[in-house]
């Protein structure tokens, strides 16, 4: 019994040592098993086991994982005396602290994924989520993700409670826990300022308002930022102070109305929103242009050249200045915004201008 114990303590503080060796010292470790190794077998006279770096290298690794293939072996008592008394358990040691390292290394990995302390401070053109709902955020990343034309930007889910990645089975969501969305180090842990596409949707208008205001200041001028609130009052006092943060109010008494005034009307708007089934609504930045076109001319080209239906177009980003059914003669210029509905997202790239004009 005595023996079992202590081969248990000795495992234990070997694995509590190896434990706090760093990833330069493991691999200096190893070098320095190898390279004895060498030597010993090189004094013993064991030339076929050392005649080739890479049949050494092979040979040693053989015997280190206790794979024992028996092809290559020594002949000589020397060097069977150096196998047993050095080779194999020095290599034992060593192989087993460099796999328990490495298992580790893949557990902390797993770990922090789940408890969101990650640094994702390298990304770039990013989707930021900031705050979790448990109804409303599923379906966001869902409908992010049914963009099948959509750029492949990495989506990051940052909240401030105290829970574990809530959605671990979508693979393309990464997930960050954050002390406060006020914090400087934990904005650039996130990568805000990379951050290209940013989504508020907190639990309450205050805290949507709030987080709208801390992150203004540090995120970049081009990313697209939305906010959604119920209350139009603080919606528009977030627009006051931060202008280039596009708002969304929820409008369930509008569409209520609506569908009773308009039967179905639901269901276009459900569509038109939605990326999961069939067409829906996408809009896209007009490039430098030669000259103007007008609203009809680009009209009837989308429609019978690209299968999409023009709706109107706004002259900044968010859409403010939102010109809806314009007429046929209202001109279109470089760097508008065009909104069209169509069965797939269709970019500036995607279009050829000049033979519109």
């Amino acid at each position: 019994m005595m023996p079992l114990i202590s081969s248990l303590k000795l495992a234990k503080i070997v694995h509590k040592l190896m434990r706090n060796v760093t990833w330069p010292a493991m691999f200096v470790l190893m070098l320095l098993q190898a390279a004895m190794t060498y030597l010993l077998l090189l004094l013993a006279g064991e030339i076929e086991l050392i005649a080739h770096p890479i049949q050494f290298i092979y040979y040693n690794m053989v015997v280190v994982s206790t794979v024992g293939f028996g092809d290559l072996s020594p002949v000589t008592d020397f060097g069977k005396l150096i196998v047993a008394l050095w080779q194999i358990p020095s290599g034992l040691i060593v192989f087993a602290a460099f796999i328990g390292k490495t298992t580790q290394l893949f557990i902390d990995i797993a770990r922090k994924n789940m408890n969101g302390s990650n640094d994702f401070s390298d990304l770039t053109d990013h989707i930021l989520l900031l705050c979790w709902d448990e109804y409303s955020t599923k379906q966001i990343v869902q409908l992010i993700l049914g963009d099948k034309k959509r750029q492949d930007r990495q989506i990051l889910l940052c909240v401030t409670e105290d829970i574990k990645n809530p959605l671990p089975e979508i693979d393309d969501l990464l997930f960050a826990k954050l002390s406060t969305f006020s914090d400087v180090k934990e904005l650039e842990r996130i990568a805000l300022k990379q951050a290209k596409r940013i989504i508020i949707d907190g639990k309450s208008d205050d805290e949507t308002l709030s987080i709208a205001l801390s992150i203004a200041t540090f995120t970049d001028k081009s990313a697209n930022i939305t906010a959604h609130f119920f209350d139009e009052t603080k919606a528009q006092l977030l627009k006051i102070h931060c202008p280039n943060i596009e708002c969304s109010i929820d409008n369930s008494a509008q569409m209520m109305v609506r569908s009773m005034q308009d039967p179905g009307s639901s269901q276009v708007t459900e569509r038109l929103l939605s990326t999961l089934n069939g067409a829906t609504l996408y809009s896209c930045l007009v490039p430098e242009l030669e000259q103007e076109i007008s609203f009809g001319q680009l009209f009837d080209a989308f429609k019978h050249r690209y299968d999409m239906i023009l709706l109107g177009f706004s002259k900044h980003k968010n859409g403010q200045d939102m010109h809806l059914n314009p007429s046929n003669e209202e001109k279109i210029g470089s760097h508008y915004h065009l909104h069209y509905i169509a069965n797939e997202r269709l970019d500036e790239n995607d279009i050829d201008w000049q033979d519109i004009v």
